[in-house]
């Protein structure tokens, strides 16, 4: 745009950019907070000041200076001080759709609490590594009209410009400002002297003027961790001068956003759709780091979708019980989750010390998830252990069985029963105590009318908690076994006696068997699969439709690189035979085959790859089929001892050319297969891996293969369409300026050895071939990953004083409509009910609640209460559009 253009609005917002974490622990970088908050505090009456776009450098700064939460409280009110609307700025290709909405909905209490003060409408995300296609739903969901956003946007792949409208799949759309190049810092120290100040107007005249869709420049003034700068006045006034006659003005975020909307009112934008992952040519979108720290993001996702589909539903289900947990403990419990998503937290590009306290936040989440489950569940059952305590010759033992998907099932259930021992006292008398010590008993369930199967035992402690008495501790006798179970309804329980007594065997389909040749097999009259003599593993359905042979081979690379960026090194290290497989169970309701494959690993320790010795690595393979399954289980754990590799289990598909379908935030996504562009001058270099939640499709109009994963996260399809699922990725520097993938430093260079990932590793996953991807083929594979990742389960109450009766919770009814979440409202008024529609046409479908409704609407994903839905025979029946996300409220 030349001067004889019409003059611009210029918006220059003072920011600092937080990372609560990174190459510093939070509790460092805390001590910078600090004095920059006393500095704003300290002058009120100065121009808006961006606190990041995370509402929990406000809880940081309280922690330490709780007695200046008045004053705070009237910065955020008067608008001194912006935050949020995050509670915290989180990678957002690893989580969930649910945990981005938990992380909103933290963002808004955080601040609610502070007097309430609002965030600016603004889904402010300046440094994640990329951002999910379903990111306008969630903003459409929260009523927030624009987003700043700056890696996955931007070169060859996509228009130009600084302003686009980003459609969702669902037809949401949001506002998208692209930052510069330079992203977040390129308004950053402002020159205070005039010739400086010409050249530096000259340069954001070069770089932003050209882009500028909607008559505004939007230059963010400050960078990682920065103070305000100190002579801002006179660099702004200077920069003013040289603009002229454009209009420079200091601003906050909130109401520059509101400029840039309304101009966006009339304006016709190019459109954009899918995920944001590709900056090619334009900056670094960093893809490499979704294998990084592979034991810590396995945890993290798992307990995310632990909290979503095997906690909070039940503290919904019995939040009007006696005994069931309030509101703050949940919402704490997710807090601690979240404070681990942070993207350089989450994804491994940080030091060790903060992947030793993300760590620690996941090992109290977990034990936090744990407490409120089983709080819950008691609740639900009317379980009072005060009134246990004491009665133990009343005692009914029972195995509580639980169905943590919202729709009736039968079949394989893991269940742990227990059996008196002993009992195990405690305290200065304790030493004088002679318990007596019960012998083992075999153990019947319901009378021995359930039959199972067992899998292996042991001894452990079983404490009963009383809140008025100390607990009553015992030793007990713990199996572990496969049942077979009848109906279980959606989210509902199923108590079944356990007492001493003599069982039959159970009844099942596995089979396992030996050829004369010395090959080992299982199969279950869906599928078989087989160590060949040959050390090769086969997988074949029985219909006759697959046969995959050399189903599953591993694969190791050296990597050079840093945790941002992987640099591989040849050789590359195939482990196609087995060196030997052994049976572990034999049936009839499950069987397992372990094979185990030998690696030699080259010591890669120096950068060009030159091994003077190996490294010798045993990755043990299981290979499980139950009784009714159409999927099988596989389950790799290895002892990792050598530096700087990156290890893959590679499936077979019998798919070579057809579609790819990787599950993401509120559904799958279509990705490829397609060509890397080529290298970009000296940026970047394209990665051909990608992000995963729980699945990846490989289809054509022949079959297809789904594969599940429970907590992996990085995934690639080879030429040949076989699948390659990322165990882990292992290296010992920060960041590397050496990179030919990547040439200069992506973070502050440190030392990392505890991200080689040393130690025992292990990752589950799980097969399913199946047919062409029709509407009923992807509503299968979605209850298949229900059936995989959450398949009936329970464990044994031994305080029980009487056999509860079966308990329902919900059902969620139409094809290809996926569970999104039952939870207690954010006001604890409703029950909050969210599924995704994954079809691309109108879906028609209904929630069935056990409990009397009275009332029911359709809400955003804020929880927002919209319009009324009809309540007909206990069901509350609705329309979810192609690829909507619906939320009903319910009470």
């Amino acid at each position: 745009m030349s001067r004889d253009s019409a003059p611009l609005s210029v918006f220059v917002v003072t920011h600092t950019h937080w990372d609560r974490e990174w190459y510093h622990s939070a509790s460092r970088f805390r001590q910078r907070l600090i004095p920059l908050v006393d500095e704003l505090l300290a002058s009120p009456d100065e121009p808006p000041f961006l606190l990041d776009g995370q509402a929990i450098l406000l809880e940081d700064y309280l922690a330490i200076n709780s007695a200046a939460r008045e004053p705070l409280t009237q910065a955020l009110l008067r608008g001194r001080i912006e935050a949020g609307p995050w509670y915290v700025l989180a990678d957002e290709l690893i989580p969930g759709g649910e945990a981005l909405i938990r992380n909103l909905l933290a963002g808004r209490r955080v601040l609610s609490d502070l007097g309430g003060a609002t965030a600016p409408a603004v889904l402010y995300s300046p440094d994640a590594f990329g951002h999910p296609a379903s990111l306008p739903i969630l903003a459409e969901g929260f009523g927030i009209p624009l987003a700043v956003l700056w890696r996955g946007l931007g070169g060859i792949e996509w228009p130009s410009g600084d302003s686009f409208r980003w459609i969702a799949a669902d037809g949401s759309s949001v506002l998208v400002h692209h930052l510069p190049p330079s992203g977040y810092e390129f308004a950053s120290n402002l020159p205070s002297d005039p010739g400086s100040a010409r050249r530096r107007w000259a340069e954001v005249e070069r770089t932003l003027v050209p882009r500028a869709r909607l008559g505004a420049l939007l230059l963010l003034n400050g960078a990682d961790h920065h103070a305000p700068q100190k002579d801002l006045k006179q660099a702004i006034d200077l920069l003013a001068d040289a603009a002229s006659p454009h209009q420079v003005e200091r601003t906050g975020l909130r109401a520059a956003a509101q400029s840039l909307v309304e101009r966006a009112g009339g304006a016709v934008l190019p459109r954009i759709t899918g995920e944001l992952r590709s900056s090619f040519g334009y900056t670094w979108s960093l893809q490499g780091t979704f294998a990084v720290r592979a034991p810590l993001k396995r945890r993290a996702v798992r307990l995310e979708r632990e909290m979503v589909r095997d906690v909070e539903p039940w503290l919904a289900l019995a939040r009007r019980s006696s005994g069931v947990p309030p509101l703050t403990l949940e919402q704490a419990a997710w807090k601690t989750l979240l404070r681990c998503h942070p993207h350089d937290t989450l994804c491994g590009c940080s030091v060790d010390p903060v992947a030793r306290a993300m760590a620690a936040r996941l090992e109290s989440a977990e034990d936090q998830a744990r407490g409120l489950r089983a709080d819950s569940i008691g609740a639900l059952l009317g379980h009072d252990p005060d009134e246990s305590i004491g009665n133990t010759p009343d005692w009914r033992p029972s195995v509580v069985v639980r169905n943590r998907a919202p729709r009736p099932r039968s079949g394989i259930a893991e269940l742990e029963l227990l059996s008196f021992v002993r009992d195990v006292a405690v305290g200065p008398d304790s030493a004088f105590s002679q318990p007596l010590e019960t012998p083992d008993e075999t153990l019947l369930i319901d009378g021995g009318r359930i039959r199972y199967q067992m899998l292996e035992e042991s001894r452990r402690h079983d404490r009963l908690e009383p809140r008025r008495r100390y607990p009553d501790n015992d030793l007990v006798r713990a199996q572990r076994v496969v049942a077979w179970l009848p109906d279980v309804s959606g989210y509902g329980t199923v108590t079944y006696p356990i007492s001493p007594g003599t069982g039959a065997a159970p009844d099942g389909h596995v089979r396992v068997g030996a050829s004369p040749d010395g090959g080992v097999w299982l199969e279950n009259g869906f599928l078989r699969v087989m160590h060949e003599p040959t050390g090769e593993l086969s997988l074949s359905g029985n219909n006759g439709s697959l046969q995959l042979q050399g189903f599953i081979e591993l694969e190791d690379v050296g990597d050079a690189g840093d945790t941002y960026t992987p640099s591989l090194i040849e050789p590359v290290i195939r482990a196609v035979a087995t060196h030997r497989a052994r049976l572990i169970h034999s049936g009839p309701l499950r069987g397992e085959i372990e094979a185990e494959f030998h690696l030699a690993i080259p010591d890669r320790s120096s950068r060009q790859g030159r091994a003077a010795t190996t490294v010798s690595m045993t990755v043990r393979l299981s290979l499980v089929i139950d009784a009714g399954a159409r999927f099988l289980r596989v389950r790799a754990a290895c002892d990792n001892a050598a530096r700087d590799h990156r290890l893959r289990i590679v499936f077979a598909t019998g798919v070579r050319e057809g579609g790819v379908y990787a599950d993401a935030a509120f559904g799958p996504v279509a990705r490829g297969p397609q060509p890397l562009p080529p290298y970009d001058g000296g940026r970047e270099l394209a990665l051909p891996t990608a992000p995963m939640h729980r699945y990846v499709t490989c289809s054509d109009d022949r079959s297809s293969m789904t594969i599940f994963a429970n907590g992996a996260t990085e995934y690639e399809v080879l030429n040949d369409g076989r699948l390659a699922i990322t165990l882990f990725r292992a290296v010992g520097e920060l960041s590397r300026a050496d990179l030919p993938e990547r040439p200069g430093h992506a973070g502050w260079p440190s030392p990392t050895p505890e991200a080689q990932c040393l130690g025992p590793i292990v990752s589950e996953m799980a097969c399913l071939p199946h047919g062409p991807r029709t509407d009923q083929v992807i509503h299968e594979i979605e209850q298949s990953a229900d059936d995989a990742l959450f398949p009936l389960t329970g464990e044994t109450i031994r305080a029980l004083l009487a056999v509860p009766a079966a308990t329902t919770g919900i059902d969620l009814d139409g094809v290809g409509l996926a569970f999104g979440a039952c939870k207690r409202s954010e006001d604890d008024e409703w029950m909050v009910l969210r599924c995704s529609n994954l079809l691309d046409r109108d879906v028609g479908g209904s929630w069935r609640v056990d409990r009397e409704m009275r009332e029911a609407r359709l809400s955003r994903l804020d929880e927002s209460p919209g319009a009324v839905l009809p309540i007909l025979d206990g069901r509350v029946e609705f329309v979810a559009g192609p690829r909507a996300v619906v939320t009903v409220l319910v009470r």
